[in-house]
């Protein structure tokens, strides 16, 4: 009776899982090997890979997906950076009265509207915009910075939006960092770079892993940062998926890229997995 019931309570999550993964993702992989019509420009059941070698004979497509990575990866590295000095503060410094109240004002962007969060970068980045003006008012810069329409601006867009997705588990893994360990090195004669790095980074790798993948995945797939922030230059494959549902009306093609994504995802979750696996993340230490 206790197996009948513990199989009962399955039957939500694979039901979900089936709905809203499984099944999308059949529809994309089943157009994604299907044609258009060369006359009226529906497409046409077929089994064909031509979408697939479409992809990876164009010089620029391939360039368009090293692009991305660029991308995802450079604003990872410098939320990471943000993140990491911030959540030990907000962990170990700060009161822990004072750490919730800290914490909901970080989270409180997920409150606010993506869309709203990166026009309102556009007002800041643009010329003679809010950054432009402060930078001639300190007299660092007698001319606009130009940065809006940059990979830069895509950049300092990607650390805005996603930032609570790296911050929230490095925070959990510093948050629960047992204080005598560091003291134990203390009292043994370790410097602080050395406690940090022996001591400190090891066990808060959990949280600091868990933030990277949680951080590059949507930023890896993301559209709408780079479509009003960047320029050609700064183009991102789900622009290009984008552009092939929305405005080409080529869904075969745009669902080989889409796949294309998901495998590329994947492939670098079981390359990660392979060096650092799943299971260590989250074993009790």
């Amino acid at each position: 009776m206790q197996k009948l019931r513990r199989n009962w309570v399955l039957i939500a999550p694979i039901a979900f899982l089936i709905l809203f993964v499984i099944l999308p993702f059949g529809f994309v992989l089943t157009y994604s090997v299907w044609t258009l019509h060369p006359v009226t420009g529906l497409m046409q059941p077929a089994l064909s890979l031509e979408n697939y070698a479409r992809f990876f004979q164009s010089t620029l497509y391939v360039r368009v997906l090293w692009n991305t990575f660029e991308i995802a990866g450079t604003a990872t590295v410098f939320a990471l950076l943000i993140c990491y000095p911030f959540a030990w503060w907000l962990g170990r410094v700060v009161p822990v009265r004072w750490q919730t109240a800290l914490l909901m004002s970080v989270i409180i962007l997920f409150w606010t509207s993506f869309l709203i969060r990166t026009y309102a970068w556009i007002g800041i980045l643009q010329e003679r915009g809010l950054l432009d003006l402060t930078v001639m008012a300190l007299g660092l810069s007698d001319e606009p910075l130009g940065v809006l329409f940059t990979r830069t601006a895509v950049i300092i867009g990607f650390v805005h939006v996603f930032l609570p997705l790296m911050l929230m588990p490095i925070y959990a893994a510093v948050r629960n960092l047992d204080t005598n360990l560091l003291l134990a090195a203390q009292d043994l004669g370790a410097t602080p770079v050395r406690t940090f790095l022996r001591v400190t980074l090891p066990l808060t790798m959990t949280g600091v892993l868990t933030g990277i993948l949680l951080f590059f995945t949507p930023t890896f797939g993301a559209f709408v940062t780079p479509l009003l922030l960047g320029s050609t230059e700064s183009i991102m494959i789900g622009n290009v998926v984008e552009t092939q549902f929305g405005e080409a009306f080529n869904w075969p093609y745009g669902s080989a890229l889409s796949c294309i994504v998901v495998v590329t995802v994947v492939a670098l979750l079981v390359l990660f997995n392979r060096y650092v696996a799943f299971d260590d993340l989250y074993r009790n230490r």
